[in-house]
């Protein structure tokens, strides 16, 4: 669901956080990695609230990556973008966002004397919306006492097979299940699941990931809030939204996270078309450099919301400051939320 982009931390909080990370650097190497993560995530949260950190490499390594993690909490992903953003050159480390997929995923994990294996997961991809929805069964029987122990394992071993963000933002409804719905449903492993949820992602959701060229495709609906007429309910309101259907295969793209909102007063026929005017040019103006792209408008009780997918809240301001000058821009309300599984735009498109 799309939600209000949080306030962002002081940069000098953050600059503050590097700071003292960069001159423990040195001794931090000279710790085995354990030792390390723990001391490093001391230092963090002298800091910063609800963030981790995680290495990945060999206690050997001159040099290893440095996993600022949130554990799957979206709401916390742009605090996190912003840290990495600020991270300064490192000696002995790589500073990556987010946890990514494991290189091996046919792994096993224990919790309380039970054992389980990613090879004994299976998972049957369909579509939640926008999202990709899971069915998960179990290729073993599960003694009833760890039930609960097996699909919180469950939980555990996705989010290090298909990696924090596509866990956290690709994936809708998950559901665990004795037999599907679906009898055509297929049945993955768990351990062989990232090349096939990639495939599905392409092939069945249409995510290329490309921007679209030439004209795009627009879908139109009417949509009608309040009661009936007589019915002592609120009156009546129509809205009319139209969704750009070529923004599909950019759908969810990690630099393509806020919902940047342009809304604009409409009074009348002449009005609404200087309105439209502008922000068809301010489409154009983030779609040309691929800075992000229009989603879909709406225009209700005489005003025109026009939703742009964007990555860099500042960049797109910057590009558009020639447009918000002009005197159609007066009434101009601009917003920005924090949206990475585009929940504002499937919640028209689906339909």
């Amino acid at each position: 669901m799309e939600s209000e982009a949080p306030t962002p931390i002081d940069p000098a909080t953050i600059a503050a956080f590097w700071q003292a990370f960069s001159e423990a650097e040195a001794s931090l190497h000279a710790l085995p990695l354990r030792e390390r993560v723990e001391q490093g995530n001391e230092l963090l949260e002298q800091h910063l609230s609800g963030l981790a950190l995680e290495l990945s490499g060999g206690a050997e390594d001159e040099v290893v990556d440095l996993i600022v993690t949130a554990h799957g909490s979206s709401d916390r992903f742009p605090l996190l973008m912003q840290v990495v953003a600020a991270a300064p050159r490192l000696r002995h480390h790589r500073v990556r966002a987010f946890r990514e997929r494991t290189r091996q995923p046919d792994f096993p994990i224990g919790m309380d004397g039970f054992e389980l294996s990613t090879a004994e997961v299976l998972i049957a991809l369909g579509q939640d919306d926008g999202q990709a929805a899971l069915e998960i069964r179990f290729g073993r029987e599960i003694p009833q006492d760890f039930q609960d122990h097996a699909r919180n394992m469950a939980f555990i071993m996705i989010d290090h097979v298909l990696g924090e963000y596509d866990f956290a933002v690709k994936v809708g409804a998950v559901d665990f299940v004795e037999e599907s719905l679906d009898p055509d449903a297929e049945w993955t492993p768990l351990s062989l699941l990232p090349p096939v949820f990639d495939r599905y992602w392409v092939e069945a959701l249409g995510r290329t990931g490309e921007f679209p060229t030439g004209e795009h495709e627009w879908d139109g609906m009417t949509l009608v809030f309040g009661g009936a007429d007589g019915d002592g309910a609120e009156p009546r309101d129509e809205a009319i939204v139209m969704i750009n259907r070529s923004a599909n295969p950019v759908a969810m793209r990690a630099d393509l996270a806020y919902a940047l909102i342009l809304d604009l007063a409409v009074a009348d026929g002449d009005e609404l078309e200087a309105v439209r005017d502008l922000q068809d040019q301010a489409a154009t103006l983030l779609e040309l450099p691929q800075l992000g792209i229009l989603a879909y408008t709406m225009t209700r009780a005489g005003r025109r919301k026009a939703v742009y997918y964007v990555g860099d809240e500042s960049m797109a301001k910057q590009a558009l400051a020639p447009l918000l000058l002009r005197d159609e821009a007066e009434s101009l309300e601009l917003s920005v939320t924090f949206d990475p599984a585009w929940s504002g735009y499937f919640e028209f498109a689906v339909h």
